[in-house]
């Protein structure tokens, strides 16, 4: 497969999750409109029964976007080990991997190198502040070359 090929494979896996997360967003944000509407007639909107159904609702989606999540990062490792380098690769000009806040290994596979990376970034709470810091690390760029984008893509369907 070419970079070109993988690239739409890869895109193309991105965008259906991207849409399938949307979908649920939207299922989620019309569940939670719709209970309060029914709380509203009952006169309940301020009753904790309200409050804990929105909590469910939320909860149900978190979960539904977790999922989403791990079958995409399930394709993504797929096509990375079906397509991965054969040059292990160097650190870039300026670029040292002890700046990283995660383990650094050259010689390791795309795929490894990706999931290495990746876990360190979705162990943040706030995706998006993992999103802004991986925007700026220049080691992530430089160590995940063509699959860095990937990640990007995966934290922002994230946040």
């Amino acid at each position: 497969m070419t970079q070109e090929e993988l690239t739409a494979a890869v895109n193309k896996l991105i965008a259906e999750a991207n849409e399938e997360s949307e979908k649920a967003r939207r299922t989620m944000e019309e569940d939670c409109l719709e209970a309060t509407y029914r709380a509203a007639e009952n006169r309940t909107l301020a009753s904790s029964a309200l409050q804990e159904e929105l909590e469910i609702l939320q909860s149900d989606y978190d979960a539904l976007v977790h999922k989403i999540q791990q079958e995409l990062d399930e394709s993504l490792e797929a096509l990375y080990a079906e397509n991965e380098p054969v040059d292990p690769g160097e650190p870039g000009e300026g670029i040292d991997p002890e700046d990283a806040p995660y383990e650094v290994d050259y010689s390791l596979p795309a795929r490894d190198r990706y999931i290495a990376v990746k876990n360190y970034y979705l162990s943040y709470e706030d995706k998006g502040q993992a999103l802004s810091d991986l925007e700026e690390d220049a080691v992530a760029q430089d160590y995940l070359g063509s699959y860095y984008s990937y990640l990007v893509q995966l934290l922002l369907l994230l946040q």
